[in-house]
């Protein structure tokens, strides 16, 4: 099957599973008695990210070439950088259209400062993702992964001890509850397992098609798995937010993203560096400086508990800039 026909199919797969999982997380958030920001920073991303778990493991451990490896190590710095740019501007999109149809009283996000905690950790931690491939050695890149394991350990900590602020206020009822007569908490239960699956799925075949396109393509590896695998995978925490944003649910909704990328300035890079060689390019580094900056600009606008939607469009800049450095002059 022609590899970006694979790809296409794998994103509606994955695009179902988003909202199967909105429904079933927000209801046992709700039922929990958890604040928004707890279930949009942690629970949710421990879900929406086993695709790239998924196609992170496949590159490296099946295709045990250079290139697999670099596709690896290329959807690891791709998601930070697919959710600043691409998925925070279609939320403030999304916000913005709300707002003209009458669905929400202003287009500017209300925020719990809680969400300052994650912020500060991308913004410190995620560009000393690239020390270790610079300074270079075995012993640094475990010193610096098992830094970054236990940086993430005690992010959750941190966030599990504030996760009764702002509770989450009504839930719908799972969608599986109202086709069959399930108990509603089974019903969630139920939809987070199909959920899982279905974005097992969806992402089997994901490492073999980047590769393929790759290599026609004449592109390096890791630039085109940091842009075309994220588009993909990230669709799950992607339509969390948009579904959220575009109902109101602000602090959800930007913290489905920012939970996406905490994983991916602690948790995934310490993996990377416990397997892979990191050996990074000029791809790797854009996504630390793009995502850095639109941290910052985010992380000032979250401390004042106000977030304009142009404000979550700063980062569009970027994914326009990073798309034609890869598809018009392929570097």
């Amino acid at each position: 099957m022609d590899p970006l026909l694979l790809l296409l199919i794998s994103m509606g797969v994955v695009f179902l599973a988003a909202l199967i999982f909105v429904n079933a997380i927000e209801y046992i958030g709700w039922r929990m008695q958890w604040g928004g920001s707890f279930v949009g920073a942690i629970l949710a991303p421990l879900f929406t990210s086993v695709p790239e778990m998924t196609v992170f493991l496949v590159a490296v451990f099946a295709y045990q070439e250079g290139a697999g490896e670099a596709i690896g190590i290329g959807t690891l710095f791709g998601q930070p950088f697919m959710a600043s740019s691409l998925s925070y501007g279609l939320v403030g999109v999304a916000a913005l259209m709300s707002f003209l149809v009458g669905r929400r009283e202003g287009s500017t996000l209300f925020i719990d400062k809680t969400l300052m905690i994650p912020y500060t950790f991308i913004t410190i931690l995620f560009p000393f993702t690239l020390l270790p491939a610079l300074l270079g050695g075995e012993v640094v890149r475990y010193i610096f992964g098992v830094g970054f394991l236990c940086s993430f350990f005690w992010y959750i900590w941190m966030m599990f001890r504030r996760r009764m602020i702002e509770s989450i206020e009504e839930a719908d009822i799972p969608y599986f509850a109202r086709i069959i007569p399930f108990p509603p908490a089974l019903g969630a239960l139920i939809q987070l397992v199909v959920a899982v699956a279905l974005l097992y799925g969806g992402s089997e075949w994901m490492v073999k098609s980047v590769d393929l396109m790759a290599r026609s393509l004449g592109i390096s590896p890791m630039g085109l798995a940091l842009i075309l695998v994220p588009a993909a995978t990230a669709i799950p925490e992607t339509s969390s937010a948009l579904i959220w944003g575009y109902r109101g649910k602000d602090t959800l909704s930007v913290g489905s993203l920012v939970g996406e990328k905490i994983l991916y300035c602690t948790f995934y890079p310490g993996l990377g560096l416990l397997l892979t060689s990191w050996s990074l390019d000029i791809h790797a580094y854009w996504s630390v400086v793009a995502t850095t900056l639109v941290s910052l600009l985010l992380l000032y606008y979250i401390a004042k508990g106000r977030l304009p939607w142009y404000g979550l469009c700063f980062g569009l800049l970027f994914f326009v800039a990073y798309s034609v450095m890869i598809f018009v002059y392929h570097l």
